[in-house]
């Protein structure tokens, strides 16, 4: 746990110099690809603190913590081993653009990002506590000039040690993004 404090540590500051723009909670959730080690869930929950490039482009660091759920054993489902819950944390920096940006019903957008992550056991089972997670994407902005605007989408996101274990199998997962955005224009002013 004591490293997972120090990755926190270390990349809010970064973040939190740039001035926010937007602030987003959504919740991602789906699975990975069945493999002889067997099949991971995922389900997320993402904290972006958001700062525009461009009338179209922005960057963002995202705090999420998650929760796999993944074979017990390196071997999948072959001896009965059964799943077990894997609590993790990542951060990532994520770059977002956006399309049709002057539509008030809504916007398009496709992302990348890319981050470490930490968790409390080895994700896959018997490989690695520290990995990394890339993760691309794409989807839709609803009533972006609302107050809360709904964002939906589609991630595809890749967990992998980068050699850094012996084994280094990684996960590719497929997940759905569901949330809300609050940004710094949408927001009622004060007099």
């Amino acid at each position: 746990m004591t490293r997972v404090a120090l990755l926190i540590f270390l990349l809010i500051p970064a973040s939190a110099r740039a001035q926010i723009d937007t602030v987003s909670a959504y919740a991602t959730g789906g699975r990975s690809e069945r493999t002889w080690h067997g099949q991971a869930g995922l389900r997320a929950l993402n904290i972006e603190l958001g700062h525009a490039l461009s009338p179209r482009s922005d960057v963002a660091f995202v705090l999420a913590p998650m929760t796999f759920v993944q074979p017990r054993s390196w071997f999948g489902d072959q001896f009965g081993d059964g799943d077990e819950n894997v609590h993790a944390i990542s951060g990532s920096l994520l770059l977002r653009r956006t399309f049709n940006k002057d539509s008030s019903r809504l916007q398009f957008y496709g992302e990348a990002a890319m981050g470490p992550m930490w968790s409390q056991k080895a994700v896959p089972a018997s490989t690695s506590r520290f990995n990394f997670i890339t993760q691309f994407g794409g989807g839709v902005v609803l009533m972006p000039r609302a107050r809360l605007p709904v964002i939906a989408g589609y991630r595809y996101q890749h967990v992998s040690n980068g050699g850094y274990s012996p084994r280094n199998p990684g996960l590719n997962i497929s997940s759905i993004v569901l949330g809300v955005r609050l940004s710094r224009s949408a927001r009622p002013h004060r007099r």
